[in-house]
């Protein structure tokens, strides 16, 4: 479901609330809603019981730079209604499972609906969905206590994230819904180091969107194999034929060079998956990655020749910046239709790169801060009009200098809004990444910085980076230091 919505600034997840009948799924989305200040849209109710979902909406927080949107739902638990809960969390990036700990019957109910949904989540791929277990109704007399409710989870979640609440108190829920943010940027970070987070629009905007898109699925009992056609014929298309080697003539950019990456990078087999946004990608793990956006498809050959034509002037004019080992192809996907793939060799980020050096000494790790620095000035320097947009998930390091080792943007793509001060855009993002991944390291670093002999002309940025003693970013700081949470209302009396 994640995508960075740049027309608006925002990177949009949907935080999913799972859940047996009567766990109190919409009594948390209601607490948080009041903690929030929002209200909770629920399309149709039938004696207390969710029909189609709860709905919320709210933005708030920065993550790389953009507004944090949340699309919060729950699905409906009866049985009789799994597609619609099987539709929903086919577009979750964290799931908020609420289980019944009251009693011992209610947390065996609540441990065979959470297996069938960690069966719907393997189906995600990678990197996977989040799952937080919150145990609810902890007030009662007889609740199940917490070891024995991880017991009774078993080893398969025995590192799912575990929180206690009593909803209709509203105790506990805005600490899972943290946790449950935090969980997806976690998420949404690995997208975008590896180049495939989808850009533009969500494909479901709205609480009305949404339940068009549901009222089309059968409500009654249907057999798991019928429940996921059913819920595929609303969530993805027929499932495209990868390109290969043979693709025609005039089909591949560049002409040669091209066509030897295509042949590498389809030596194997690879598995083709579709994203949440619609786009389809293949290759993870195989070291290269296959992208074709959702609206990549065409009826005819000519059109998607000219679509091609378009990305070959793009890759022209960026080529001295492009990493090597990457072409687009126009493939036939299925009978008289075809689709336009960008193809890309994997090369390590700078984040990862910095990252990787994480046990290096001191010094040594310095000097891989100030030279990723020199790296992103380099490109923000020859990106000046392009709409590349350097980062530390898009820039690597090449024998030519900066290289831009994503995916490509495509030729309709917006240009990106470019830093007015490329130094304090690049300590604020090294800032973000030593809190997140560096921590630890700080304050060597700092000691660092004033016994340097021989200074690199970036070495104040880095400096300032290390100084940088601010909250660090969602995925790591509490929350409601970000301003992703207004203060918390005062219990009513």
């Amino acid at each position: 479901m994640a995508v960075l919505d740049l027309d608006r600034n925002t990177v949009v997840i949907r935080i999913v609330y799972d859940g047996p009948p009567r766990a109190g799924k919409t009594t948390s989305m209601r607490a948080l809603a009041r903690s929030l200040g929002r209200s909770v849209d629920t399309p149709e109710e039938t004696d207390g019981r969710t029909m189609f979902f709860d709905w919320m909406e709210y933005t708030g927080g920065l993550f790389e730079g953009h507004q944090i949107r949340c699309q919060i739902v729950s699905v409906p638990g009866q049985r009789d209604l799994a597609a619609r809960r099987r539709a929903l969390l086919d577009t979750a990036d964290v799931v908020v499972f609420v289980a019944d700990t009251g009693d011992r019957a209610s947390v065996d109910a609540s441990v065979d609906h959470v297996r069938d949904m960690a069966r719907v989540l393997r189906g995600h791929g990678d990197p996977p969905v989040g799952v937080i277990v919150q145990a609810n109704k902890r007030d009662l007399p007889g609740a199940v206590p917490r070891d024995e409710l991880r017991a009774a989870l078993g080893d398969d979640f025995a590192r799912v994230a575990l929180t206690e609440s009593v909803a209709g108190a509203g105790d506990g829920i805005r600490e899972t819904f943290v946790l449950a943010v935090r969980l997806a940027l976690d998420r949404i970070r690995e997208l975008m180091a590896r180049g495939v987070l989808p850009r533009g629009r969500p494909s479901i905007d709205t609480s009305q969107e949404l339940l068009a898109a549901l009222e089309r699925l059968p409500t009654a009992p249907a057999a798991p194999g019928d429940i996921a056609a059913a819920v595929l014929s609303v969530v993805a298309p027929a499932r495209p034929r990868l390109p290969n080697a043979r693709v025609p003539s005039g089909a591949i950019w560049p002409p040669v060079e091209g066509r030897m990456v295509l042949h590498e990078a389809t030596a194997v087999d690879l598995s083709v998956q579709r994203l949440d946004h619609g786009d389809w990608i293949a290759g993870i793990g195989s070291g290269w990655r296959l992208h074709s956006a959702a609206a990549a498809a065409f009826a005819e050959f000519d059109e998607g020749r000219q679509a091609l034509l378009a990305w070959a002037r793009l890759h022209a004019a960026h080529v001295e910046l492009l990493s090597p080992s990457r072409c687009v192809v126009l493939a036939e996907a299925a009978a008289s239709t075809w689709r336009l793939w960008q193809i890309v060799k994997i090369a390590p980020s700078l984040r990862a790169w910095i990252a990787e050096g994480a046990t290096l000494d001191t010094g040594e790790l310095f000097d891989r801060l100030a030279a990723a620095a020199t790296a992103l000035a380099e490109a923000h320097a020859r990106a000046t009009d392009s709409r590349l947009l350097p980062t530390l998930d898009t820039i690597g390091r090449g024998a030519r200098g900066a290289q831009f080792v994503a995916l490509m943007p495509g030729p309709s793509a917006a240009p990106p809004p470019r830093p007015s001060d490329v130094g304090g855009h690049i300590a604020r993002e090294l800032s973000r990444m030593l809190a997140a991944e560096l921590a630890e390291r700080r304050q060597d670093l700092a000691q660092r910085v004033t016994r340097r002999i021989s200074p690199t002309p970036w070495d104040d940025v880095v400096a300032a980076a290390i100084a940088d003693r601010g909250p660090p970013p969602l995925a790591t700081a509490p929350i409601s230091d970000r301003g992703l949470l207004p203060p918390a209302t005062a219990p009513r009396s």
